[in-house]
């Protein structure tokens, strides 16, 4: 995976849920609803977690988010002396969803 961007990657944004009218849709059925986007993204680093070749991560920059949840699930995880990660759920007390 080569990610070119200023910031390695980042995780879900509040934007990311669908558009509906927040008023029509009470807060449980958007978490359903948004529950097969989890999966997908969960399976994504499951691949990468069981890939049967070693998983080389090099991380420069920032890596937010899940880009964390990526580098872990990487065999080796090689980054520059600039590098600063951040799990912003934790700073609100909150546990990393993926």
């Amino acid at each position: 995976i080569d990610i070119t961007d200023e910031k390695f990657f980042s995780g879900i944004s509040p934007d990311s849920s669908s558009d509906d009218d927040e008023s029509s849709i009470d807060m449980a059925r958007k978490a359903l609803a948004f529950k097969p986007q989890i999966s997908e993204m969960q399976a994504a680093f499951t691949a990468l977690e069981e890939c049967p070749v070693p998983v080389v991560a090099a991380i420069h920059g920032a890596c937010v988010g899940a880009g964390i949840d990526m580098t872990c699930c990487a065999d080796v995880r090689i980054c520059s002396p600039n590098t600063i990660f951040s799990i912003r759920e934790a700073r609100l007390g909150l546990a990393a969803d993926v």
